[in-house]
């Protein structure tokens, strides 16, 4: 499926294919696609948990009075659903982490609090964290929280923010040598309020600099303390903050990393699932329930007589929508579907943003074709006997998730200096003439949509280059007292080559004419973007960009003199 220069390989990931300026098509033109036995396990699970949490979870409920329902959190841990990624020696019913994707949209189309909930609980905390645990003590006393059903979070936020190298919280060993006493606070901790076990992160002090680590402890541990609750807009429920006070940790119970990270490696590679199945979850959810509503509304709504869904624009908005749900399906197939975090670590993390502002444009466009009944509530429709759609809360929930995990911005910033970090190296400034591009005329795809691969296979090109002036240039990504802009808009662009990529890749493994369809629409708009861009970063390494810093400045000095 490629044709390589003498001596060139073919990229064995996508991040390397970025560097290398050469888009990867025979991976994705291997798609994965989860095989029989994963697809019937998650069928039949959803068969018996889909009629549960309709019964038990009334969102717009939830949404009101921001408390869980009485009896709730029993059900779901009586019922397993508390070890859904559990091994099943710890009485877990051992699923995939695609699999805990589509439990958790299903509940998510509840409530997006009760999902996430869900997702942190067996795509963050304990059980998920599990596999990054070495033999041990700590594995032992994890095993056995898992087993016994313990709700679980982790708790990373400090009140200084998540983007500081270390982290705020500290833990100092004990005179002994036997614990360590951990000090500070962390805020919008999902399940906080609820959790029987926590991952805490905090920085040790060692002769030879700081270190970073994570900490479990159980929440009846003398020290800790939940705060309060925190209230978003959305997500009534979920969060809270929490102190610690001395709060001790036995020594085993601690996992060290090597002092140049936030988290120990092994936990963040663990952690990179449980965060895309966060976004990609409540992003689905959203916008599955925005093209539910929609179909709904556009049944019954004519102007003049004719049918809104005759109307060219319309039908440009769901078609849109409906692309937009394909494109987060695809990205989940990939990263979920694979042979493990290692291979799939970059798409993994940008996944978040792909997902996430899909599914807020997705929003957006519906509350735009609902019109008034696009911002009325629940409620109020409920009053006038209307269909109680409840869109505004969902469009409230499409804006929270994109800020869940960082927020969108930061994400960009740090997958452009993943991308940009690729070029630190001996060898990778070399010249670029002999770039090759992969052999594309014998794709499973729609006239269409070779274009399309065509297109972004030069796209590929022009941000290698591009990456190499800027580092040629800097020497080194951009710090925060260097202008950062150009760096996030190589991580714009490297989501959304993945996003393309992704949804070709599917198109062709599928060989069906309404993904091929999809495809089409989702990579026409995808390119408008990529040209966008691709022109904003070239603007980016002109010398005579507006002077934003001066402006800021400015404004900041103006408003601490009043």
């Amino acid at each position: 499926m490629s044709s390589a220069t003498a001596g060139e390989t073919s990229p064995r990931s996508f991040i390397e294919a970025l560097a290398s300026g050469r888009l990867p098509w025979e991976l994705f033109a291997a798609f994965p696609e989860p095989g029989p036995r994963e697809t019937a396990a998650g069928d039949e699970l959803l068969a018996q948990f889909g009629p549960f949490i309709d019964a038990w979870v009334d969102g717009d409920e939830l949404d009101r009075t921001r408390v869980w329902p009485d009896g709730l959190l029993k059900e779901l841990r009586d019922r397993g659903y508390f070890q859904l990624t559990a091994p099943a020696e710890l009485g877990g019913r051992g699923l995939s982490p695609y699999n805990l994707v589509r439990v958790v949209v299903r509940a998510a189309r509840r409530s997006m609090g009760v999902g996430q909930m869900l997702c942190v609980q067996n795509g963050i905390a304990a059980s998920a964290l599990l596999p990054a645990v070495p033999a041990g003590p700590l594995r032992d006393f994890l095993r056995a929280e898992i087993a016994a059903g313990s709700v679980s979070g982790f708790g990373d936020t400090d009140p200084a923010g998540q983007n500081n190298t270390l982290a705020g919280t500290t833990a100092t060993l004990t005179d002994d040598g036997s614990a360590y006493l951990l000090r500070g606070e962390k805020l919008f901790i999902a399940n906080a309020g609820i959790a029987d076990l926590l991952g805490v992160s905090a920085t040790v002090t060692e002769p030879d600099g700081p270190r970073a680590g994570v900490f479990f402890l159980t929440t009846d541990t003398p020290g800790f303390e939940v705060v309060a609750p925190n209230d978003f807009i959305g997500l009534g429920g979920l969060s809270a903050s929490f102190r610690l006070t001395d709060a001790r940790v036995p020594r085993e119970r601690a996992i060290l990393g090597d002092g140049a990270a936030r988290l120990p490696r092994a936990i963040a590679l663990r952690g990179l699932y449980g965060r895309a199945a966060l976004a990609a979850s409540g992003s689905l959810a959203v916008i599955r329930n925005c093209l539910e509503y929609c179909a709904e509304f556009l049944a019954r709504r004519r102007i003049d007589g004719r049918g809104l869904a005759e109307y060219d624009k319309v039908q440009r908005i769901v078609a849109g929508i409906l692309a937009a749900e394909f494109a987060v399906e695809s990205a989940v197939r990939w990263t979920m579907v694979d042979p493990g975090p290692e291979d799939r670590a970059f798409e993994l993390y940008v996944t978040k943003n792909l997902a996430t502002v899909l599914a807020w444009r997705a929003s957006d466009r519906a509350v735009a074709l609902l019109g008034g009944e696009g911002i009325e509530t629940a409620q109020s429709k409920r009053r006038r006997g209307a269909t109680a759609h409840p869109v505004e809360r969902y469009h409230r929930d499409a804006r929270v998730l994109r800020t869940v995990g960082n927020v969108d911005y930061v994400n960009d910033l740090r997958a452009g200096q993943l991308v940009l970090a690729r070029y630190q190296g001996p060898g990778e400034k070399g010249a670029d003439g002999g770039i090759s591009l992969p052999d594309l005329t014998g794709a499973d795809l729609s006239a269409a949509n070779r274009r399309h691969l065509a297109a972004a296979a030069g796209v590929f090109q022009h941000l290698h280059r591009a990456c190499r002036r800027l580092t040629d240039r800097r020497g080194a990504p951009a710090g925060p007292g260097e202008r950062q802009e150009a760096v996030i808009l190589v991580g714009e662009l490297a989501t959304e080559l993945f996003g393309i990529c992704a949804v070709l890749g599917r198109a062709a493994r599928s060989g069906d004419a309404a993904a091929q369809d999809l495809a089409d629409v989702y990579a026409t708009a995808a390119g408008f973007r990529v040209a966008d861009l691709t022109r904003r970063l070239a603007a980016e390494q002109e010398p005579d960009a507006p002077d934003y810093a001066r402006i800021s400045r400015a404004w900041l000095t103006a408003k601490e003199s009043l």
